[in-house]
Formats: structure tokens, sequence, C-alpha cells
């Protein structure tokens, strides 16, 4: 009798640790969230300046791509028309109090357009303005944006031979999904109409990780009625608490991070060198650390192929 009760205490214990275990549901970004806001500005002219601040009153985080070689001067660009846009470039020494809770990023250190030029001309752009924005910075310079939005598989692949992981187009989806190659990465839309497209990100509900991507130039805002938009586009997603405002740099850092993660039938193995992700259980959110461990109930279902983005 005494061993019969031992038996059954022994298999109590057994299923109470088995119910113990929680069940994985999928990744999601930080503290839970399943979306994401990028902004990308190009150039680096002055009007940066106060987007930056109006970002900064809404907790909103950009990615400015900067032309390095033409900081502290005033250049001028001729149009199809015949006339001239005159553009004045933030200057090299107030780059980090600009930018301090932002992110820098490459944009051709002349503009040149890609397409135009030479693999070793590309190159230059690229690695040139990542050592000109290094030095003035002392910051990884990891995202770019394609001078003049252009691209294509080949220059793409020129990309990936340099630190840059991510590289934005500027060929509009007007969807929110994440990219299928970082390196041709389309946004969601300019900022002329990301109003239009506001209060469908703000209503979207689901366990899935998405992202509003939305690109511009600061200088295009001399157009008042386009900075009251802005300035209404920003009142009105920066008050959502359920959208993670982040780099274009982090954000595919992140990304890469959740592809690294092994997920099986058992367990959820988090690397060493890898950095920490966030997951959701049957039992809620946990933060999984680089180097850690997390059992999970066995599942016949449980396959990470489904749940990477």
């Amino acid at each position: 009798m005494i061993r019969l009760y031992s038996i059954l205490y022994g298999c109590l214990l057994l299923c109470t640790s088995c119910e113990e275990k929680p069940e994985f549901v999928g990744f999601t970004y930080p503290e839970g969230k399943y979306k994401a806001l990028i902004l990308s500005y190009d150039d680096g002219t002055i009007e940066d300046i106060a987007l930056a601040k109006l970002f900064d009153q809404h907790n909103l985080v950009g990615t400015f791509n900067l032309n390095s070689e033409y900081l502290g001067t005033l250049r001028g660009w001729p149009q199809e028309k015949g006339d001239t846009i005159y553009q004045k470039y933030v200057s090299k020494d107030s780059l980090l109090f600009t930018y301090k809770n932002h992110e820098i990023a490459a944009h051709g250190a002349l503009h040149k357009n890609f397409i135009d030029i030479t693999d070793k001309e590309i190159l230059d752009e690229v690695n040139i303005d990542i050592q000109n924005l290094t030095k003035l910075t002392k910051r990884n310079i990891i995202s770019m944006a394609y001078p003049f939005g252009n691209t294509n598989d080949s220059i793409a692949k020129l990309i990936a031979t340099t630190q840059i992981i991510n590289a934005r187009t500027v060929d509009d989806t007007h969807k929110f999904h994440l990219p299928n190659n970082y390196l041709i990465w389309n946004p969601t839309c300019h900022d002329s109409k990301a109003l239009d497209n506001l209060n469908s990100y703000l209503t979207l509900n689901q366990p899935k990780l998405s992202l509003f991507y939305v690109w511009g130039h600061s200088w295009e805002f001399a157009d008042k009625n386009r900075w009251d938009n802005m300035v209404a586009f920003c009142e009105n997603i920066g008050k959502a608490n359920d959208i993670w405002s982040v780099g274009n740099g982090e954000l595919t850092q992140y990304l890469k991070a959740i592809k690294s993660v092994q997920v099986n039938d058992r367990n959820i193995v988090n690397p060493l060198e890898n950095a920490s992700v966030w997951i959701k259980l049957s039992t809620g959110i946990v933060k999984l650390e680089a180097g850690k461990t997390l059992n999970i109930k066995t599942t016949a279902n449980t396959d990470s192929r489904a749940i990477k983005p």
C-alpha cells in the first residue's frame, strides 16, 4: 500500500511538472509588442533639427541617412525644369546633439545615383560615408538609404560586402509587412501618405510582427500643410503604447537575433553570442537573455519555421 501511494505521488509530481511547462506561442518585439515604427529621413539638411525635436517630443526614434561630404555646406541641386533647389546641411559638429536620440545612417557620401556608377564608385560612396560618419560620431553605422531610392539585386549584393545590414528603397508597399530582403527594404509609404495609413495601423490587432515604415526628407516640410500633417501624425502615433518606435539598425539586429534562436518541441535556446529576445508563452511574455534555455511543453505542432518573421 505504501509503495502504491509512492508511485501515485510520483506520477502526480510528474504531471504537475508537465503542467508547469508553458507552451510556446511566438516571438514578439520588446515588452510583448507586435507593432513597430521606423521613421527614415534622407540627406541631412538643417530641417532635420526641427524634425528630430518633434520626434523627441513624442518619444519617437528617427533614422537619419546623411550625405557626409555635404555636411556644413550649401548645395545647389539642378531640377528638370531648369531651376535649382539650394539645400543647407547640418554642421559636422552638431551631429551628436541633433541626432542624440536617433540613429545616424549612410546615404552615399555625395548622393550619387548607384545605377549610374561603377561598382567601385558605389563602394566608395558607401564606405567613405561610413568612415566619415564613424569618425564624426564614434557610432557604428549599419543602416543606409539608397540615393534616389535606386537599387537592384546586384547593387544589394555589393552593399552586403560592407558593414551595412539594411538599405531602404523608395518603393512604397502601403503594407505593414517585414521585408524579404533587408538590403532591398521597401517602406510602407512616404510621409505625405502617413496620415492616410495611420488609423489602419493604430487599430491593427493581430499576434504577428508588423512594421509601419515611413520615409521622407525634412526639407519637404517647407510646405506648412505637410509639416502640420507630420505633427499630427507624431502626436497620434506617439500616444500608442503598443508600438515600438525604433531605428532601422536596431530593428534589423532584433529580427536577425530572432532568426538565430533555436526552437524545438522541448525547449527554446538563445545562443550565447545572440541578443536578448522577447517571447510569448501560454503563461505570458518573457525576455530570453543570451545564453539562456527555456523549457517548454512538448507539442506536436511546435515548428520554429512557422514563427520566424
